[in-house]
């Protein structure tokens, strides 16, 4: 017990590192981004006002402090849940992010369920049933979705259920039928991919000293399934979710912005064409906090559900190389 809230406790303190570590990165590669935010905030293309004017605005907002000094002031902020304001809006930052979050998640949430949900079964049939006539189909299927890119998948949901069959709104958010094909263009890619990996898996622990010890014992192959084979296959797709966040993030950006819904990733991209870079720095902040703290549970639930590690990986590369060959 003690070895194991050790290892939780250095998690949070890698997390916690990370964020810090983030928060820096974000601030300055803001302050290198091209355009004049000063110039937005003032509307200084239109208004007419003296140098006097913008320098005091300027050293209001501590802009003319070194870029170390502005960050540390933004970072601090941060700790009181002060994000800045919105050079656009001129509504609190985090009132944006709060706005558009709840959708982001949904998708994320829902995404993760979907994936779970039909990737576990379908790799434990594979597995199971090795290089029978099932097993060869769905790896047919998987390796065929999985070099779909997300988008190319939205826009073919898009024709096909929107604009031929007009069962499902093509964009925008009107009711809960409007996340079904956002959700389906974020899922098949992962599950083709999780499902060979939990095939990889399930046949790596069928050979395992305790399987063959409980075949040994007369115990039934279910009874086998249920308490000598899932447990150990969960733990590497657990692990993985986790590594699977940031793209998933990423791919949700990518999502909300062909779909049309008003999430995170449509606001990140209206910020950066507009250059309210305030609120870009909030967003990249959150996403980037949203995949570090996602892999911490991973690897907290990890460790409370394989505490001794006795299930690790002999070699995450063979493990890997059978992911993607088999």
């Amino acid at each position: 017990m003690k070895i194991m809230i050790k290892k939780i406790a250095f998690k949070l303190f890698q997390t916690c590192l990370v964020l810090f570590v983030l928060s820096l990165i974000t601030f300055i590669l803001m302050k290198l981004a091209p355009g004049d935010p000063l110039g937005k905030l003032l509307h200084l293309d239109s208004a007419n006002l003296s140098q006097s004017q913008v320098d005091a605005v300027a050293e209001k907002l501590h802009l003319n402090d070194a870029i170390l000094s502005q960050w540390w002031t933004w970072f601090v902020g941060i700790l009181h849940l002060d994000f800045g304001d919105s050079i656009q809006t001129k509504e609190p930052v985090l009132n944006e992010i709060l706005l558009h979050l709840p959708l982001t998640l949904i998708l994320c949430v829902s995404t993760i369920v979907l994936v779970l949900i039909i990737s576990i079964p379908l790799g434990i049939l594979a597995g199971v049933y090795q290089d029978s006539k099932l097993d060869q189909v769905i790896r047919f299927v998987t390796s065929f979705i999985v070099s779909i890119p997300s988008f190319f998948l939205g826009i073919v949901l898009i024709y096909v259920f929107s604009k031929r069959l007009h069962v499902l709104p093509p964009s925008g958010f009107t009711s809960i039928f409007s996340l079904v094909l956002p959700v389906i263009a974020l899922s098949l890619g992962m599950c083709a991919y999780y499902v060979r990996l939990m095939r990889s898996t399930i046949i790596e622990h069928l050979k395992s000293k305790e399987v063959q010890s409980a075949r040994l014992r007369g115990l039934s192959e279910a009874y086998i399934l249920r308490h000598e084979l899932l447990k150990p296959s969960l733990i590497p797709i657990v692990s993985m979710l986790g590594m699977s966040i940031g793209g998933l993030v990423g791919a949700t950006v990518v999502i909300e912005n062909l779909f049309g819904l008003s999430g995170i990733g449509s606001l990140m991209m209206e910020s950066i064409k507009s250059r309210d870079y305030p609120v870009v720095q909030g967003v990249v902040l959150m996403l980037g906090g949203m995949v570090v703290v996602s892999n911490m549970i991973a690897d907290i639930i990890v460790i409370i559900l394989d505490p001794g590690q006795q299930y690790r990986l002999k070699s995450s590369a063979k493990r890997m190389e059978a992911t993607y060959v088999n």
